[in-house]
């Protein structure tokens, strides 16, 4: 999750410690969050005025979060957009997600497949939950 009108942006090109653990990285202008190899995802972003409920399990399916983690970000711009491994940069016509302060408090809930899985069958997506309100 990347401020689109910061040209200074670059992916994290060493992974620390804490970034393994917390699967996390806060930069300047956003954040990068790390996901496991699944070649399906779902990426759900919510955005709030004041900090909602938090659940501990997946209010789709009733399953079990695997990590959660909490984080801050700020964008400048007031809004931002998301980016990946494959392009790390913004995409020029969005989706952009538009923002009413510039610093914002991040709940990240990972609900990702536990062992082996072959990608070339179809499987179940891990999800990523994005919950964003002011902070």
């Amino acid at each position: 999750m990347i401020d689109p009108e910061d040209t200074a942006f670059l992916p994290p090109t060493e992974i620390t410690a804490e970034m393994e653990t917390r699967r996390l990285h806060e930069i300047p202008c956003g954040i990068v969050i790390y996901t496991e190899g699944c070649l399906q995802q779902l990426i759900r972003i919510a955005i709030y005025d004041t900090e909602p409920d938090h659940p501990s399990e997946d209010p789709i399916n009733g399953e079990r979060w695997t990590q959660v983690e909490m984080s801050k970000a700020k964008f400048p711009s007031r809004k931002f957009t998301i980016s990946s491994p494959s392009m790390p940069g913004p995409l020029p016509g969005g989706p952009f997600f538009f923002l009413d302060t510039v610093t914002y408090k991040i709940r990240v809930s990972w609900k990702e497949f536990q062992g082996s899985r072959d990608d070339s069958v179809p499987v179940e997506p891990d999800v990523i939950a994005l919950t964003l309100w002011p902070g």
